[in-house]
Formats: structure tokens, sequence, C-alpha cells
């Protein structure tokens, strides 16, 4: 089974290392926003699929709902506590949420929107993801949980991943000064 660090260091890093090398060598901005979002478009397929159908058994007729903002990790908190689930678990699972979002992020923020657009962004595309579970196990697809906490590490994560853009654009516009 794929785990989310597996798919990072398999996926996400070499996408993000190939789309800087190519966004900072290619001259013509058509050719950069084709490839861009192109290579954006792979990954979320990608992505979509890791997350609604990777590593499933059977169909549960149970759907397990958390609306309650951090009880998840509240949970995993008290897990570690307890010494019933290591920190790697936890790490893969509360992490992976927030790093699999970056590359969103980077491309919000090579789309050039404005901040209240980026949040709006940042707050709904986890919400497709969420849904999008929910309506396949209504589907009789898959069973996967629907959980706010991975709503907000996902939109955590985007907002992560467009700061960091933001932080290199003005490290590197400094530099050039």
């Amino acid at each position: 089974m794929l785990s989310y660090i597996h798919f990072g260091f398999l996926f996400i890093f070499p996408v993000v290392v190939i789309a800087y090398i190519l966004m900072m060598t290619l001259k013509s901005e058509v050719t950069k926003r084709y490839l861009y979002n192109g290579l954006m478009t792979i990954y979320v397929l990608l992505l979509s699929y890791f997350i609604w159908f990777q590593g499933l058994g059977d169909v549960s007729d149970q759907l397990a709902i958390n609306l309650e903002p951090f009880e998840t990790i509240k949970l995993y908190i008290r897990a570690y506590q307890a010494n019933t689930l290591s920190l790697s678990i936890i790490a893969v699972n509360l992490l992976g949420n927030v790093v699999l979002m970056f590359p969103i992020g980077f491309w919000l923020y090579y789309k050039r929107y404005g901040v209240v657009r980026i949040i709006l962004y940042a707050l709904f595309i986890p919400v497709l993801f969420e849904g999008g579970q929910f309506l396949l196990h209504q589907l009789h697809a898959v069973s996967r949980s629907v959980d706010i906490d991975d709503w907000i590490l996902n939109a955590l994560g985007i907002l992560i991943g467009y700061f960091i853009s933001y932080l290199h654009t003005q490290i590197t516009t400094r530099r050039k000064i």
C-alpha cells in the first residue's frame, strides 16, 4: 500500500522540483502556463485517486463522520500519550494531510489570484475532496471517513504552499536587485 510519505517522495517532491526548474528556465509564459496547468491537472487526478480509492478494503455500511473541529487531532494526541499509537503514524496522517496540498498552494500562487480568492479556494478545495469521499460512500463505491480535521489540515496545506511560494518570490526578487 502506498502511504502518504511514499506518495510524497515518489510524486509530490519530483513534481514540485520539475515544475520549479521549468518555471525558472523556460522563457515563454504561454509554455510555462500550459506546462504548469498540465502538471497540476495530473497531480490533482492522482491525488483524487489516492484520497478516494487507495488502500481500501470492503465497502462498509457505516460512514465515519467527524464534524467536531480538532477532535481527530486530539484523539491522536491522547493515543500518543497513552502509548497506543506511534508518532510516525500520527505524523503521516496529520502532516500528510498538510503536505499533500502544498502543490495546490504553489499553483494558486502562480495563478496570481488575490488573497481573498486564495483563502476561498483553500477553504473550498478540501470540501471537494471530503465531499467526494461522502458521495462515493453513498454510492457504495468506497468507505472513507469524512473529517473536518482533514478539511482544516488540507486548507492549511494549501495556504502554507501559497505562503512558501510568496516567500520564495520575495527572496529571489531581493537577490536580483
